[in-house]
């Protein structure tokens, strides 16, 4: 598998640098090689990763599609309730839009 970094990061808009990345605790200025105590493979997830994963979770636990709704509205639809009127729609669209911002 290979992995670029050539696309821009979604939080500050450029391309970050690809270098070693230090264990949590580790400050980076420090230009020294260290011996590892322990033979484990470790990954540090950035701050930014972190947050991704965090808005990843949120969004998991509140779906987008609110399939109750959905299922009303192929019904009402199907029924010929909604649907035969464009301009009716749009001004409903509108209307709802301005009253919850």
């Amino acid at each position: 598998m290979k992995i670029e970094n050539d696309k821009p990061n979604p939080l500050t808009g450029q391309a970050d640098a690809l270098g070693p990345a230090a264990p949590i605790g580790q400050a980076s200025t420090s230009n020294k090689a260290s011996t590892p105590t322990d033979h484990t493979d470790q990954v540090t997830l950035s701050v930014e990763a972190q947050l991704l994963k965090a808005a990843a979770d949120a969004a998991a636990g509140d779906p987008a599609v609110r399939t109750e709704l959905v299922e009303k509205m192929r019904a009402l639809l199907a029924d010929g309730k909604i649907g035969t009127d464009a301009d009716q729609l749009a001004d409903s669209l509108i209307d709802d839009v301005l009253k919850n911002p």
